[in-house]
């Protein structure tokens, strides 16, 4: 049942049978429908997820109403709205489930325990932080100074999986245009 995530662990550390089964021991299976809201605005996020099947988008809305997506995750890979979940503050994004996905799910006083009594956990965390910084820092700096189509290069050799899964609508909120925007880009490649 916890494969997916055993298989994750061991690419992301050096965990042991033993370790594993005291990771995987604080998990749940949770199946959710397409736009299930996992968490959103104003609330505090308390569970962090492994996604064995399926995709999450983490997004925020601004003042205008517009979204503007900050991540995607997809099988094989974890999420939470990350600042809500470590400073226990009311979020500013959403997270939601794109499609029917099979998640794992922990808790965060679950989750936080295994950071401070399983090293090897811990590295797994620290590795993601380290992940979602760069992957956030690669992103602002690149689109700063980046045309449109260059975007959309850009997400076609790092994260070509989002351009078939995910809805052009989301894909353009993540690139920072809008929809018809994207499509008009689209067709020019």
């Amino acid at each position: 049942m916890y494969i997916e995530l055993e298989s994750y662990l061991n690419k992301h550390g050096d965990v042991n049978e033993e370790i594993l089964k005291k990771i995987t021991a604080r998990f749940k299976t949770l199946k959710t429908v397409r736009n299930e809201m996992l968490c959103n605005i104003g609330q505090v996020c308390r569970h962090f997820y492994f996604i064995k099947k399926g995709c999450l988008r983490l997004y925020e809305i601004d003042d205008k109403g517009n979204e503007i997506t900050g991540f995607f995750a997809l099988e094989d890979s974890i999420i939470s709205a990350n600042t809500s979940f470590i400073l226990q503050k009311p979020s500013r994004d959403c997270l939601v489930s794109l499609e029917p996905s099979e998640l794992l799910v922990i808790t965060r006083d679950d989750f936080f325990n295994l950071v401070d009594t399983v090293p090897q956990f811990a590295s797994v965390y620290h590795k993601f932080i380290e992940f979602a910084f760069i992957h956030s820092q690669m992103r602002i700096y690149s689109f700063l100074g980046m045309e449109g189509i260059d975007k959309l290069k850009w997400v076609m050799e790092h994260e070509p999986k989002l351009l078939s899964r995910i809805s052009s609508k989301a894909v353009a909120s993540y690139l920072g245009m809008t929809n018809s925007t994207l499509s008009k880009l689209r067709a020019k490649l």
